[in-house]
C-alpha cells in the first residue's frame, strides 16, 4: 500500500477521501448568511440542501400550516407517491460507525522516541541513550584561581596536583545587562576572589571566563547545571546607578533586572542549601577605583533564596519551585516541568538557539539531550519532554484549547481551565515531526462530511400505532388495484354485479381516506422518539437554526437535535425549568448571546486567516455545536478524556505534507468515542493551518 498522491494543480484546503483515500478538493455547505456575506476563503462554497425523506418533507410541509391550501395538493402528491412501496432503510453503514478517516504517516520522524524508527543515517543522533544525552560533570571544566584571578584547566590540574585534592569553589551570578565591557569582568573576578576567600575555599567560577575556548563554549553552556550542583556557595553581582548604598537595604531593581535572564532561575533553584546567597552590589555612579572600594568593602548583603521570589510578578510560581528543590513541598514531574517553563516563558534572553527556553529547562531535570542547532522551540521541548518521565506532558497538552489559535506552544492555558493533570490521554507521541509536528499513535478518528448531508438512519419502537400505518400504507398499491377491478367487472356485460361495485366502491373509499390522511399517517411513521441512529458528522459554515437542520436531515421538524451545553468555547447552557425534573441542564442557542452574536458578526467579514463560525451535527448523540476555526476541520481525532467527556481534536488537512493541523478542541460525550475507528499514525501540528500558511 502506497500513499494516494493528490490530482495535479488542486490546492488546499483538501482531505483525503472516505471512497478511495487519494486528497480531494474541500466543497462547504453554508448557511445562506455566509452565502450572502462571502467572506475570504480558500474552499468552495455550496448551498445547504435537504436529504430527508420526499415524503417526509411534503407531510412536513403540509402539517406546517394545516391550511386546505397546502393540505390537497400535498394529499394528491403522497397519494401518487406512495402508490410505489416505501423504501426500506435498514441497511447499516460503516458497521454503525462514524465514516472511517483514511489517513496514514508515511515518513519518517524528525527524532522517534524509539531511535530504531528513525531514518537509518540519523539513528544515532536520537536525543535518548547514552549517545544522545549530556552527560552529568562532576566538576566544571576550566575554574579561576583566587590567588592568581586566572582561569585554569580543571583535568589538567589535576595531573599535575593528583586527583585526590578537592577543588571547592563559589559561583558568580550575573548578567550581561550589567557587566558587558572588559573592566566589568575584571570587576567579576575581583568580586569572585573576594567571595572565595570568604568562603575560605581555593577557586571562583565565573562565566565570562570559564567557558573555554569558543569551540568549547557551546558544551559547557549546557553544563552550567552541574557547575551550580558542585558550587560551594553562589553569590550574585549586580551593577548600576544607585546613589548611595545604604547598608542592610537590598538593590530591589538591580536584583529584579538580573532575575528577568532566563537562565538565573536554574542558578537560582540548584543554589546549595546550607549558604544563604551573597549579593554584591557595583555602584556604577561612582568612578573604577572606589567601585571596587565600596563594592569589596561593604560587607555583601546576604538572602536566603526563599526571600528572592519577592523580587519578581512570578512569586507564587518561583516559590513553588524553590519549595520543590528544598523538599518541603515536591511536584509532580507534569506540575515541574509546567511551573518552570512558566516562569521561564516569562523571562528574557539574548537568544542563541531557537530551543533556549527549553535547554534552560534542560538544566532542572534529569535527561538532558543534546541541544541541536535547528531545533525550533517546540522541537527541543519535544524532545526534552519525550527524554524524561514527564507524565505523558505532550499527550495532555494536545488536548487543551487555547484562547487563542495563535498563543504559544508553552502557554498551557485552557479555555475551560482544566489544568493537564485533570486530561487522561488515550494517545501516545512516538515522535517528533519537522514543522513542529508531532506523530501520534492510538487516536480514534472520523471523518467529517462537508460537501451535504447524508441519508441519516433512524431507529425507533414498532409502535402498535406504526404498525397500522405501515401496513395500511404498504397494502394502498394492492387494494387500490383491487377497487378498480372489482368495480370494472361488477360494471362489465349484461349483468351488473352490485355487491362487486359495492365492495370495490368501499375499497376505493378507503384508497381515498389513506390518500386524504396520508399527511398525518407518514407523520406518524416518521415521528416518535429515535432510540439509535447511524453516527455522521456533517459540517456547516455560519449558524443555522436548529428546526432547519432538522428539516435538511430528516424532512421534518421534530426536536430531535439540541445544542451541546459545553462542547466549545460558543457551547451555552442554562437550567430547564419544567414539571417534571429539577436542575436539569440544557444546552441554549450560542446566537442568542451577545458575546457569540458579536464573534458571528465578525466572522462574516473575516479574512481567509481570521476565524470564521462553523456548525458540527452529530447524529449518533443527535447534538449541535457551534464553534470557531480558521480552516474547515475535516477530520475528529479523540485523544483524552476530562471531567467525563473526550477531548476531540478537529483538524485540518494539507496535503502538500500529509499533515493534520489542530484547529480546534471539542468536549464530546465518551460514547461517541466508541463509535470512532482507530486512526493509523498521525502527524499532528499543535498550530492551525492559517499558521503555517502566514
Amino acid at each position: 500500500m502506497t500513499p494516494a498522491l493528490a490530482p495535479t494543480g488542486m490546492k488546499r484546503p483538501g482531505f483525503p477521501s472516505p471512497k478511495h483515500g487519494r486528497p480531494t478538493a474541500l466543497r462547504v455547505q453554508s448557511s445562506g448568511q455566509v452565502l450572502d456575506a462571502q467572506p475570504a476563503a480558500t474552499w468552495t462554497r455550496v448551498a445547504v440542501k435537504g436529504k430527508g425523506p420526499t415524503i417526509a418533507r411534503i407531510a412536513d410541509w403540509a402539517l406546517r400550516e394545516n391550511t386546505i391550501i397546502r393540505w390537497l395538493p400535498a394529499s394528491g402528491a403522497l397519494g401518487i407517491m406512495l402508490l410505489n412501496p416505501l423504501p426500506v432503510t435498514t441497511l447499516v453503514k460503516n458497521n454503525g460507525f462514524y465514516e472511517p478517516f483514511p489517513y496514514r504517516d508515511w515518513q519518517y520522524p524528525y527524532d522517534a522516541r524509539n531511535p530504531s524508527e528513525n531514518p537509518p543515517s540519523s539513528i544515532q543522533l536520537s536525543g535518548r541513550g547514552p549517545i544522545g544525552q549530556i552527560e552529568r560533570a562532576s566538576e566544571p571544566k576550566y575554574l579561576c584561581l583566587a590567588e592568581t584571578m586566572r582561569p585554569f584547566n580543571v583535568a589538567q590540574w589535576r595531573k599535575e596536583h593528583g586527583s585526590d585534592i578537592a577543588l571547592e569553589y563559589v559561583l558568580v551570578s550575573y548578567t550581561s545587562q550589567h557587566f558587558r565591557t572588559t573592566d566589568d569582568y575584571m570587576m567579576l573576578h575581583a568580586i569572585g576572589k573576594h567571595a572565595a576567600e570568604a568562603a575560605q575555599v581555593k577557586c571562583y567560577w565565573v562565566g565570562c571566563s570559564c567557558l573555554g575556548s569558543p569551540e568549547e563554549v557551546e558544551e559547557n553552556v549546557w553544563r552550567i547545571s552541574d557547575v551550580i550542583l558542585g558550587a560551594f556557595q553562589v553569590v550574585v553581582a549586580v551593577a548600576g546607578p544607585i546613589g548611595m548604598k545604604q547598608p542592610g537595604r537590598l538593590p530591589d531593581n538591580l536584583l529584579r533586572d538580573w532575575g528577568n535572564r532566563v537562565w538565573i532561575l536554574p542558578e537560582l533553584l540548584l543554589t546549595p542549601e546550607h549558604n544563604d546567597i551573597r549579593i554584591y552590589t557595583v555602584n556604577q555612579s561612582l568612578d573604577r577605583r572606589r567601585q571596587i572600594e565600596e563594592c569589596l568593602n561593604t560587607p555583601p548583603d546576604q538572602v536566603n533564596r526563599r526571600n528572592f521570589s519577592r523580587f519578581w510578578e512570578d512569586d507564587k510560581n518561583v516559590g513553588q519551585l524553590i519549595d520543590h528543590y528544598e523538599g518541603s513541598v515536591i511536584l509532580s514531574p507534569l506540575e515541574l516541568v509546567i511551573t518552570a517553563l512558566r516562569c521561564l516563558g516569562v523571562r528574557n534572553t539574548t537568544q542563541y538557539l531557537p530551543g533556549d527556553l527549553s535547554y534552560a529547562l534542560m538544566a532542572l531535570l534529569r535527561q538532558r539531550p543534546n541541544p541541536r542547532r535547528n531545533d525550533s522551540a517546540f522541537q527541543a521541548f519535544a524532545r526534552l519532554s519525550l527524554a524524561n518521565d514527564s507524565n505523558r506532558l505532550l499527550e495532555r497538552v494536545i488536548c487543551l484549547l487555547p484562547e487563542s489559535p495563535f498563543a504559544p506552544w508553552y502557554s498551557f492555558k485552557d479555555h475551560w481551565d482544566a489544568s493537564l493533570w485533570d486530561i487522561y490521554p488515550s494517545t501516545q507521541v512516538c515522535g517528533i515531526g519537522k514543522n513542529d509536528t508531532i506523530i501520534l499513535d492510538g487516536a480514534r478518528a472520523a471523518n467529517i462530511r462537508w460537501k451535504s448531508f447524508a441519508t441519516v438512519i433512524l431507529r425507533g419502537n414498532d409502535t402498535v400505532k406504526r404498525r397500522i400505518v405501515r401496513i395500511s400504507l404498504a397494502f394502498l398499491s394492492p387494494i387500490l388495484l383491487m377497487a378498480i377491478i372489482l368495480l370494472a367487472e361488477g360494471s362489465a356485460g349484461p349483468y351488473k354485479i352490485l355487491a362487486l361495485q359495492e365492495i370495490g366502491g368501499a375499497m376505493f373509499g378507503i384508497v381515498v381516506l389513506i390518500w386524504l390522511f396520508s399527511p398525518i399517517m407518514v407523520d406518524w411513521l416518521y415521528n416518535g422518539k429515535v432510540w439509535a441512529a447511524q453516527p455522521w458528522f456533517f459540517g456547516i459554515e455560519g449558524y443555522m437554526p436548529l428546526h432547519e437542520i432538522e428539516r435538511h436531515l430528516f424532512g421534518a421538524d421534530k426536536g430531535r437535535l439540541s445544542w451541546s451545553t459545553t462542547a466549545s468555547s460558543l457551547s451555552k447552557h442554562d437550567v430547564l425549568q419544567h414539571q417534571y425534573y429539577k436542575d436539569y441542564c440544557e444546552g441554549q442557542d450560542p446566537s442568542k448571546y451577545p458575546d457569540v452574536a458579536e464573534r458571528m458578526k465578525r466572522a462574516s467579514r473575516s479574512s481567509a486567516s481570521e476565524e470564521k463560525v462553523f456548525t458540527l451535527v452529530d447524529t449518533y448523540t443527535m447534538t449541535v455545536t457551534l464553534f470557531t476555526a480558521v480552516k474547515p476541520p475535516v477530520a475528529v481525532l479523540c485523544c483524552g478524556e476530562e471531567g467525563g467527556m473526550q477531548r476531540a481534536l478537529l483538524c485540518s488537512y494539507d496535503w502538500t505534507d500529509n499533515t493534520l493541523y489542530r484547529e480546534t478542541v471539542l468536549r464530546m460525550e465518551t460514547r461517541a468515542f466508541w463509535k470512532m475507528n482507530p486512526v493509523a499514525r498521525v502527524r499532528l501540528g499543535l498550530g492551525t493551518m492559517a499558521q503555517k500558511e502566514i
